[in-house]
This record gives C-alpha cells, structure tokens and sequence, in this order.
C-alpha cells in the first residue's frame, strides 16, 4: 500500500472531487481516479460512492478515513523527528578494541569523544579475540593486520612499527644476539590468539623481509622469561 495513494485519499474526502484534490497534489485526474481504484482493490471494499455530479464517503470509507489521518500524521511527526536529529550524534556505538591498544591509547581518547558528543552512549568491548559484528552486534572494531573475513569493509587508520626489545638483564646473561638466526636459541615470547599460536616474528632490513620462528630454547621458567624478555 502506497503512502502517496493513502494521502491523495485524505485529499479526495477533503475536497469531495477527485480533480480538485488530482491538481492539488499536481497528478492528473486520471492517475488520481487509478489511485482510489487500486485502494478500494488492496481494501476489498469501496471507499466512495459515486455518482456524475457527487462524491461522497462510504461507511467503510468514513472509518478508514480516520485512521489514514492518523497514520499521515504519525509519519509526519516520524519525518520531523528524523529531521531534528539531522547534524547530531547520538544513540548507541558498539566498539571492539584490543586490549593493549584500549587501554593504552583508545580510552583516554574516548573520555574527550564523549565530552564533545555527550547524548552517545558507547559500549566498549577490550579483548585480543576476533569479534562477531553479527553475534556481538558490534558496529566497529579496531584490530592490528588485515581482517581475516573479506566481506567486511576495512580501511587503515595508521602504521605502527614494532620493536624487538629485551632487558639489560636478560642480555647480560646471554648476550647480544649477533644475527636473527640466533634468535632461535633465546626465550622469546610469544601470544596465542584464537587457538593459534604467534611464534613467527617478521623483520625488513634493505627492502628485504626476513621471518624467524621463535621457540624460546632456552631453559627458563615463565614467570622469568615474563619478566625479562618482551616484544612490543
């Protein structure tokens, strides 16, 4: 059902002729009168009884009446809503953020975003697992690399570069590896992300990329390889 018949409808009853109310909303009378037609077929009833020099509303056409005024102005008042919110932030954003990214950076941000938009309200979700727009309804997400899904739409927001790095401690005892080879015979840490493991660390040096898997050969336990080694 077209809203535009159901307002050329009030119209009709208003003005009591179909080519008066047909040049009011600037239609032809026959496009008016096709109008009608196909509301009384969708109603299965008619609205108007005609006559060649009347028109007038049925009984049925009176009830129906009432109720298309009410649905027109309901719209209306929908339209104006809609229209009044045109420019504003508000309602509820759903992000995703890992964790280390979320908690260094993203919340102080977020604390001045929210001070500028304050009818936003945001759910914010700090974890390392992939998220579920669907199932999390979540509406953005903020990961490192490339999405694994390729219906999603992503677009890069900046570059970090990542710095291997150890403790004074730690390369005291063991020594400055002299190569990335060497790595292999050190306690490097490595994160296990949605049942896989990430030992293969990734270097560029001349244009050239280079990747070592790391397996921490060294013996030691976890709390002091925690304490020792890190890779940001």
């Amino acid at each position: 059902m077209l809203i535009n018949d159901l307002a050329l409808f009030v119209r009709v009853a208003d003005c009591g002729n179909i080519s008066a109310a047909a040049a009011e909303m600037d239609i032809s009378a026959a496009s008016a009168s096709a109008a009608i037609k196909r509301l009384e077929k969708q109603l299965d009833t008619s609205l108007f009884i005609r006559t060649t020099r009347s028109l007038r509303l049925t009984v049925q056409g009176e009830r129906y009446l009432i109720h298309c005024r009410r649905a027109l102005s309901d719209l209306a008042l929908g339209e104006q809503a809609i229209a009044s919110d045109k420019g504003k932030i508000s309602g509820t954003l759903s992000l995703s953020v890992s964790s280390d990214f979320g908690r260094n950076l993203f919340v102080p941000w977020l604390d001045e975003f929210l001070l500028d938009f304050p009818q936003l309200q945001v759910r914010l979700h700090l974890g390392d697992n992939i998220s579920s727009f669907y199932h999390d309804k979540i509406d953005v997400a903020v990961r490192y690399g490339k999405p694994q899904d390729s219906n999603q739409v992503a677009f890069p927001l900046c570059s970090v570069d990542r710095v291997l790095c150890a403790s004074p401690e730690y390369l005291a005892e063991f020594g400055v590896p002299d190569s990335l080879e060497q790595l292999i015979e050190y306690n490097c840490l490595f994160y296990k992300l949605d049942e896989r493991t990430h030992d293969q660390w990734q270097f560029r040096r001349d244009g050239q990329e280079y990747k070592v898997r790391v397996t921490g050969n060294r013996s030691a336990n976890d709390a002091e390889i925690a304490r020792r080694w890190a890779v940001a």
